[in-house]
């Protein structure tokens, strides 16, 4: 009976607040109701929140119908990330010596994402300007540096944001997707070999992917990428046609068992005219390092000499729960896997320097969410001088060159939501100062052109 009661009396002063009368007269009717016993003051609580809820949801909906839907469903994301980096070389050329250097840094990225309609949505995102001793907007890096991200800056500078990425996503079917603009890689690899996980392409994709059952989903990725936009006055003779990138990716994912998933690709990078990009954003040839483990050039050391058409592919495989009751819950374990890389550059004999390859595992959690949870990966990459164009590869590996070999290292922890702490060590060192040896160098004279490299960092991330 309490129960009808206070249902009924609730409905009238729903009613009669929506006759428009001001809050103190509802509250005025509560307390005369409270007062006669027909409510209890935990009935009236109730019902005043409940009241209190209702406008608030009510105001927010006629806020929002005011509003045109474009505005509705915009969507803010970003990040922010402090550095410290303590990098320590030897330096080439000599059998002794060490420089060292330790950095403070940060990042900070802000990204905008519109359902501008059901099938099209607009990405926007700006981000902090990385240092670039080429000029402004280096690819590779959104760092900025405590002090300056170079000599010509002073103590405090204002730093300048760029435009990070801006794009479209056209989805005509839930299992196909172009996208066209300056992009986040849709390039799948489960390390970074080829890549620097900064690197927004720019150009267009087109995307297919259809889960056929728990254990195939076909997937392919289709991409035209401009790389540069050249114009007569960089032509020796002539107009030089501007330099593309056209890649295939096509591979399948699933689950192997309820607990076993894995996920395989194959690859084809077709890069067109690369004697015509202009070799900025290269690795120095000096540097830290004092090494020039760069891709080969031409003889005016202007444009890239070799050509690169990259065959290969990459495979992850994992289990998640793999340990389940036999480790005590402190010692628990989420997720263990391994991974695999192999490309080759076919217009290179197998004598030349055409291959690159990574070898890694992992175990944690699949994401950080919070305090507990953690992700530890290590791997063990090389890639040869001319395997790869030199202005794409992970900058923190060896200064993002190529020609080079060594190991990374990452512990992440979750500290709180949305906030998570990041251990990186990179062990790097030229790959081919070996070939000294083998043509009747001695050692010192092979371990002088070697300039093995330690780089430390550690991020605190918070992402919002």
């Amino acid at each position: 009976m309490k129960k009808i009661v206070l249902t009924l009396t609730t409905a009238m002063i729903f009613a009669w607040q929506g006759l428009s009368f001001a809050s103190s007269s509802v509250d005025a009717l509560i307390q005369k109701l409270e007062d006669k016993g027909i409510l209890t003051a935990q009935d009236a609580t109730q019902i005043k929140g409940e009241i209190a809820s209702d406008e608030q949801n009510s105001q927010q909906n006629t806020f929002k119908s005011m509003l045109p839907d474009w505005l509705n469903s915009l969507k803010f994301s970003g990040d922010f990330r402090l550095r410290d980096q303590i990098e320590r070389v030897r330096v080439a050329g000599t059998t002794s010596g060490r420089l060292a250097r330790n950095r403070g840094r940060f990042r900070a990225r802000l990204n905008m994402e519109d359902q501008v309609n059901d099938k099209v949505k607009v990405i926007f995102g700006i981000a902090t300007n990385g240092e670039n001793s080429a000029g402004a907007g280096n690819p590779r890096s959104n760092n900025i540096t405590f002090g300056g991200n170079s000599t010509s800056e002073n103590a405090f500078n204002k730093p300048t944001a760029v435009i990070n990425k801006a794009y479209a996503v056209y989805t005509p079917a839930s299992w196909a997707t172009l996208m066209g603009g300056k992009m986040d890689n849709p390039i799948w690899e489960p390390a970074s070999l080829l890549w620097d996980p900064n690197i927004t392409p720019e150009g267009g994709v087109f995307q297919l992917q259809k889960k056929v059952s728990d254990l195939v989903t076909p997937f392919s990725t289709n991409a035209y990428f401009i790389l540069a936009d050249n114009t007569p006055s960089q032509a020796t003779s002539g107009f030089k046609t501007d330099p593309y990138m056209m890649i295939t990716q096509d591979g399948i994912k699933g689950n192997l068992t309820e607990k076993v998933y894995y996920k395989a690709a194959g690859s084809y990078y077709g890069v067109s005219n690369p004697n015509h990009i202009v070799l900025s954003n290269r690795p120095s040839a000096s540097g830290l390092s004092g090494t020039n483990n760069t891709n080969s050039f031409d003889s005016t050391k202007a444009f890239y000499n070799n050509s690169y058409d990259l065959i290969g592919g990459a495979v992850e495989l994992g289990i998640n729960d793999p340990f389940g009751e036999l480790l005590p819950s402190p010692l628990y374990v989420p997720q263990v896997g391994v991974f695999g890389q192999f490309f080759a550059n076919l217009d290179l004999s197998s004598s030349q320097q055409g291959k690159a390859w990574q070898m890694g595992a992992y175990m944690g959690s699949s994401a950080l969410n919070g305090w507990g949870t953690w992700k530890l990966q290590t791997y063990y990459k090389v890639l040869e001088r001319d395997s790869w164009l030199d202005v794409f590869p992970d900058q923190d590996f060896y200064n993002g060159a190529t020609d080079t070999k060594g190991f990374r290292t990452e512990l992440d922890l979750g500290l709180a939501k949305n906030v998570w702490f990041v251990l990186s060590w990179y062990r790097t060192n030229v790959f081919k100062y070996f070939d000294h040896l083998n043509n009747g160098a001695t050692n010192d004279a092979a371990y002088s052109m070697s300039a093995p490299q330690d780089l430390v960092q550690a991020d605190l991330n918070f992402k919002f």
